[in-house]
């Protein structure tokens, strides 16, 4: 069962891929329009291919390319590929896969060819299918990109459903899980940025911090130093002195010009004013 689930969810990465996904750089494969396929049915298939030159791909030159159902066991580790000259023992010839081309399409770069895959639903065990091509002698296990194609068998319809609710499962829980990768992801670089940003905040609270010190450092310096400063600069103190004594000098000069009338007369004085008279 582990197995089978496993077989699905490959089964529904595959039919994820989109044809056109080798001119991208990635394999071509062939995927039938429905789900699942009731054993003696015919299955047919028709598509695009990326035809542009790979080394070791099969050449457009007319030759045939057989299809193959491989077993499970030979898918295990791939996706279907035949790896030439060795056809997996258990294969089952389905038929020849009909190719045209190469062509220049409208919108493309690039050589595409087409390549349609039509049988009849071998009976085998129910479940999910890889096929490979390879030309005879086996020598090319893929034509241009085209490398497989996948279908799921079934015998009944009610297997068929179940078989095609499963894989609608296996999908919605590879794209939970994708979503759940990348939110992780997304989860990461969050806690990086918030780390990021907190050790930025640190840094900056840091220098808030000094920055704050040293104002207070100035502003109590500068505080002591006003409290211990004179009213009157001894400079200017110093001016003033000078200036007093400069006016006292002066004035003292002053004073010692005036003339000064005695209080009395001399007698020699007194005596001379008489003889003239």
């Amino acid at each position: 069962m582990r197995r089978t689930l496993s077989l699905l969810l490959l089964v529904g990465l595959i039919t994820l891929v989109p044809s056109s996904s080798a001119n991208a750089g990635g394999w071509d494969s062939l995927v039938f329009p429905d789900d699942h396929y009731l054993v003696g049915e015919v299955a047919t298939t028709t598509q695009w291919f990326f035809a542009g030159e790979l080394r070791g791909a099969g050449p457009l030159d007319g030759r045939l390319y057989h299809s193959y159902l491989l077993p499970r066991s030979a898918t295990d580790g791939g996706f279907g590929m035949i790896t030439p000259p060795t056809i997996p023992a258990g294969a089952i010839e389905l038929s020849t896969l009909q190719i045209s081309g190469p062509f220049e399409r409208p919108h493309y770069k690039g050589p595409y060819a087409r390549a349609t895959l039509t049988f009849t639903v071998p009976d085998v065990p129910t479940g999910p299918y890889a096929i490979g091509f390879c030309d005879d002698p086996c020598e090319h296990g893929y034509v241009g990109w085209l490398a497989w194609a996948t279908i799921t068998i079934v015998h009944t319809e009610e297997e068929g459903r179940l078989l095609a609710s499963l894989d609608r499962d296996d999908r919605q829980i590879w794209r939970l899980r994708a979503d759940l990768r990348r939110a992780e992801r997304e989860s990461e670089d969050l806690h990086d940025r918030a780390a990021a940003l907190g050790e930025d905040l640190r840094e900056r609270t840091l220098e808030a911090r000094a920055a704050e010190t040293r104002i207070s450092s100035l502003e109590a310096h500068g505080t002591a130093s006003q409290d211990s400063r004179p009213l009157i600069p001894g400079w200017a103190a110093a001016v003033f002195a000078a200036s007093l004594v400069a006016a006292a000098v002066i004035v003292r000069r002053r004073r010692s010009d005036v003339f000064v009338v005695p209080d009395t007369v001399p007698d020699d004085l007194i005596e001379a004013d008489r003889a003239n008279l």
